[in-house]
């Protein structure tokens, strides 16, 4: 899903806004994945000190970001999620095989499904309480679909059916 959510980044990010991007990092830099990852986290770290306003993309399929989500919202910043909803995960699966066959990194299955349902499951009953807005886009098609927009406990059903889906989705997740 990296080209689609960089694509989304560069059509709503503003020409000079900071926007930080692990895989940009690797690229640019030739580090592992890991390398750059973790120096994506230090840039987020240093911004926040910095209090700079930025912009990063994350899959949220880990919990590594709560403690700067905390951050930011402690230090008054305005936090909005664009989260990009694909189902079903076999959808993802084919997407990320088509990027292999052009060249890009491969994602073992297990990986994938395990962090496709951890990222919605920490998107929905985490994350978006530290948002002053967010929004659930259906990525299935070539143009995004709101879904359902909220902030803190606020939801505003867009699509009930596309809604009911990312719902069964949730619930489907694994604590």
């Amino acid at each position: 899903m990296e080209a689609e959510r960089v694509t989304i980044a560069n059509s709503i990010l503003k020409p000079n806004q900071r926007f930080i991007n692990a895989d940009d990092i690797k690229d640019r830099r030739n580090l592992s994945y890991i390398e750059a990852g973790k120096k994506a986290l230090l840039m987020i770290d240093k911004a926040i000190s910095q209090k700079i306003n930025f912009s990063f993309e994350t899959t949220m399929s880990g919990l590594g970001l709560l403690k700067r989500f905390k951050e930011l919202k402690n230090r008054g910043y305005n936090i909005t999620i664009l989260y990009l909803f694909v189902y079903p995960v076999e959808l993802l699966l084919e997407r990320i095989k088509e990027r292999v066959r052009k060249g890009g990194h491969r994602v073992e299955y297990e990986d994938i499904v395990r962090r496709y349902y951890r990222s919605v499951r920490n998107f929905w009953k985490i994350y978006r309480f530290y948002a002053n807005k967010w929004v659930i886009l259906n990525n299935n098609e070539f143009e995004y679909k709101e879904v359902a927009i909220g902030g803190g406990r606020d939801l505003y059903i867009i699509d009930d059916f596309e809604f009911k889906m990312f719902k069964e989705v949730v619930k489907n997740a694994k604590s």
